[in-house]
């Protein structure tokens, strides 16, 4: 009676870690889905509206929230300039004049199309529209270079120097994203080359079909470096937003060309792509365990080698000045990897934290800052 009883016991134990072991499996796969949906699969660069303007008057705007607002973080609730797009309109918005749980006022900037009472809206940390001429009447050519891949579209804005300055946009983003600190070069004298990179719109797709996070990127800057040296630059700085700063990190590490960079400017990089994902789970609330689960059954079912999308752990490598930007309100990647890599590299490292800044925010919250710490740190290495 006794074994019959132990029997029956072990039976049910096995059924319930059968039952447990499949539920986790379940769960696992459906975060692997959620991740290869966010983080993976190639985006189409344009933003879903997300706000609606209740009232335009003379240099203001008053945007009003909808179902998809993000009402703790998002952008239309934080201080600072930001670009706002429309179907056929574009403006700037500016300080905040009136906040409240359901709609702020914003100074406002119209740039192109007109604004009306009850259209839908995105906020834009990019803050300028169309191209360098089109942004701040900065004259440029459209140039190509080529990677593996094959032939890659870049802004080309001739400079009074031979240190060529390198731009890499972040994932989903595009070379918009350069445009805030475009001005601080030009009037610097150094020239600028503001690249794309496989999987942007035009360009050639990624082998994977997914985004590498820099284990393939990095062959695309390459090509700009050497576009650049086959050019009349003598020495390089690079530029890396977000993902950019992980293909520029990563260019650094696998180049025979790194040993022309003589500087890296970097705002909020993606250093620890594993550390992302960690910090998308604890946003949701998912238990460390079950986010190392799913990151486990991701690495088997998408191919991820999330130990060589960890750039943070070949900083000792590292041998030119770093300026780091990061926001402390950054809800993409954790600031916590910018604060990691000052104190692995503080010889090399300048850290500008800025209070208050989302992802990729820092020009955003503080221009007169942002434009002054770039100044400020090229003056000490550019001639």
């Amino acid at each position: 009676m006794q074994l019959m009883t132990r029997k029956k016991m072990l039976i049910g134990l096995g059924a319930s870690l059968t039952i447990i072991a499949v539920a986790l499996l379940g769960i696992a796969l459906f975060y692997t889905g959620e991740l290869e949906k966010e983080a993976l699969i190639i985006e189409d660069g344009v933003s879903e509206p997300n706000l609606i303007v209740t009232n335009v008057s003379e240099g203001h705007v008053t945007l009003g929230i909808t179902d998809s607002t993000d009402l703790t973080y998002g952008s239309w609730r934080s201080a600072g300039v930001f670009g706002m797009e429309w179907v056929g309109g574009y403006a700037q918005v500016g300080p905040i004049v009136k906040l409240n749980d359901i709609q702020v006022v914003r100074e406002f900037l119209p740039v192109s199309g007109k604004l009306s009472a009850g259209q839908a809206v995105s906020l834009d940390g990019s803050a300028f529209i169309g191209d360098p001429h089109k942004a701040h009447g900065i004259s440029f050519d459209d140039v190509r270079f080529t990677s593996d891949l094959g032939v890659l579209d870049a802004w080309f804005v001739e400079g009074d120097d031979d240190t060529w300055v390198i731009y890499t946009h972040g994932k989903g983003a595009s070379r918009r994203e350069s445009l805030r600190m475009l001005p601080i070069i030009t009037n610097l004298g150094l020239t600028s080359l503001v690249i794309t990179y496989r999987n942007d719109k035009g360009a050639p797709s990624s082998t994977s079909g997914f985004y590498d996070y820099g284990s393939s990127e990095w062959k695309d800057l390459e090509g700009a470096v050497q576009y650049a040296l086959d050019n009349g630059a003598k020495d390089i700085v690079l530029v890396g937003y977000s993902m950019g700063g992980a293909i520029t990190t990563n260019f650094l590490y696998k180049s025979n060309l790194a040993d022309k960079v003589v500087a890296i400017i970097l705002d909020a990089p993606m250093m620890d792509f594993g550390d992302v994902v960690d910090f998308g789970g604890e946003r949701r609330g998912l238990p460390s365990a079950l986010t190392d689960f799913a990151k486990f059954v991701a690495a088997i079912r998408l191919g991820i080698d999330w130990n060589a999308l960890n750039y943070l752990a070949h900083v000792d490598e590292l041998a030119v000045p770093v300026l780091l930007f990061h926001g402390d309100d950054d809800r993409t990647i954790h600031k916590r990897l910018s604060e990691r890599f000052f104190e692995a590299r503080p010889d090399l490292v300048t850290y500008v934290r800025t209070i208050g800044a989302g992802h990729v925010r820092s020009w955003n919250v503080d221009s007169d800052r942002y434009q002054a710490e770039i100044s400020s740190f090229l003056d000490g290495i550019v001639p």
